[in-house]
């Protein structure tokens, strides 16, 4: 029988504080006894909605299937990627692949102290990215040894492989390291980036460069006030900051660029960069770039929070939050036209998910749909937002129980999730 939520808050803290007996002590073990998780495949059938599901979005559609997902769900190309809780029957964590058809294909059993995992794209395939280590928490045993593993989302395939890490993931995307300052040795604050298509570290152009992004085998290193993009299967330089094309006042003069820091303003193949004159210079300005390129794509002015969402079916992008979240705006990723502006203030809608045309998200404490296009409202109510999207199929928290306030739309009210058909 699986643990409720409720139940396993306290083993999830617990967890969180294991993090650190995730990361790795180098001086004891060698090659031949890295750590990899337990593999187990399979399809099983999808499991029903639960019964009197209430409809999602504007079109009130109903309940399909039910995910096993104990943690929002990530997506890696045609499939739904999640954690599922140890339980009576489990020990282990696991990372579960499930269909757009709500059957379960796969799963990779690790260590719980290894909370953190990934997507990414290994040679054009969509793959999933486990931690393991031989930590264990009954016995109170740090980790001297922890890896990262790759598989197939399709059907659970190794593709690379155990690769040594320092640590957890700490990302975004494949960055590796100590959270938190380290008691069980090595360097603190150590970080690796590894490359998506082999688990290879990958090397800094520069001595001290840190990395501080990596999305599909493109990775971002920061060095003196200065940004490099590099491709990391072959150790090329892409771009730099230096010979960006600059937001508006940073043509000429001193720079200094670093990755935005914002948790939601840099997604996918698409970064957000802070431009200031000095290390210490309070203001500056902030601009959206294509991670591959370097590409200009919007100068965002003062912005020093947003949050960005891209819609791959129609190549744009919304970029909520803007002006202290008092204004929403979409814009081509192609050629950085605005498409449309919400101005509205605390009314302004905050867009969470974008699909197939679609943006999904609150305002003003309400679920919203939006035209991802031309921002035309297509719906608004308390139906829970969808947190991913594969193929047909949204994914969205179980529907809240009467009375609950907004926030539970997205926390969900239990551990499952609802898959829904997309409209």
């Amino acid at each position: 029988m699986r643990l409720r939520r409720t139940q396993y808050a306290a083993a999830m803290v617990a967890a969180s504080a294991a993090l650190a007996s995730c990361s790795t002590n180098p001086s004891t073990g060698g090659e031949d006894d890295l750590p990899t998780p337990i593999l187990t495949t399979g399809s099983a059938s999808a499991a029903p909605a639960p019964e009197g599901a209430r409809g999602l979005g504007p079109n009130a559609v109903t309940a399909r299937w039910t995910a096993p997902f104990d943690d929002i769900p990530r997506t890696g190309g045609d499939m739904f990627v999640g954690l599922v809780f140890p339980d009576d029957d489990q020990a282990d964590l696991s990372i579960t692949g499930v269909a757009p058809d709500g059957s379960t294909r796969w799963a990779v059993h690790t260590n719980p102290a290894c909370v953190g995992y990934g997507v990414t794209s290994v040679d054009g395939t969509a793959a999933a990215v486990v931690l393991a280590s031989d930590a264990d928490n009954r016995e109170g045993r740090i980790a001297t040894r922890t890896t990262a593993n790759a598989y197939d989302v399709r059907d659970g395939d190794r593709l690379w492989g155990p690769a040594p890490v320092p640590g957890p993931m700490v990302g975004p995307g494949l960055i590796f390291g100590q959270a938190t300052p380290s008691i069980v040795g090595g360097a603190q604050g150590e970080r690796v980036m590894l490359a998506a298509h082999s688990g290879d570290p990958v090397r800094p152009l520069a001595e001290g460069a840190v990395p501080v992004y990596e999305h599909h085998g493109t990775g971002l290193f920061a060095h003196d006030d200065e940004v490099t993009a590099v491709d990391t299967a072959s150790g090329t330089t892409l771009w730099d900051s230096d010979t960006l094309q600059a937001p508006s006042g940073f043509d000429e003069g001193p720079r200094h660029v670093t990755l935005l820091d914002a948790a939601m303003a840099s997604t996918g193949d698409l970064v957000a960069l802070r431009w200031t004159h000095s290390p210490d210079d309070d203001t500056g300005r902030t601009s959206l770039h294509e991670l591959g390129s370097g590409r200009l794509i919007a100068d965002l002015g003062d912005q020093p929070e947003l949050r960005t969402t891209v819609d791959q079916a129609t190549n744009s992008a919304v970029l909520s939050g803007l002006d202290q979240y008092r204004t929403t705006k979409a814009i081509d990723i192609h050629t950085g036209a605005e498409l449309w502006r919400d101005d509205a203030g605390v009314g302004s809608p905050d867009i969470t998910l974008a699909h197939d045309g679609i943006g999904y998200g609150t305002r003003a404490g309400r679920s919203v749909a939006v035209d991802v296009l031309s921002g035309r409202l297509l719906g608004d109510g308390d139906w829970p937002v969808p947190v991913a999207a594969a193929s047909d199929s949204l994914l969205a928290p179980l529907p809240p129980r009467p009375g609950a306030t907004p926030s539970d739309r997205t926390a969900g009210s239990g551990p499952d999730y609802v898959a829904y058909e997309d409209r």
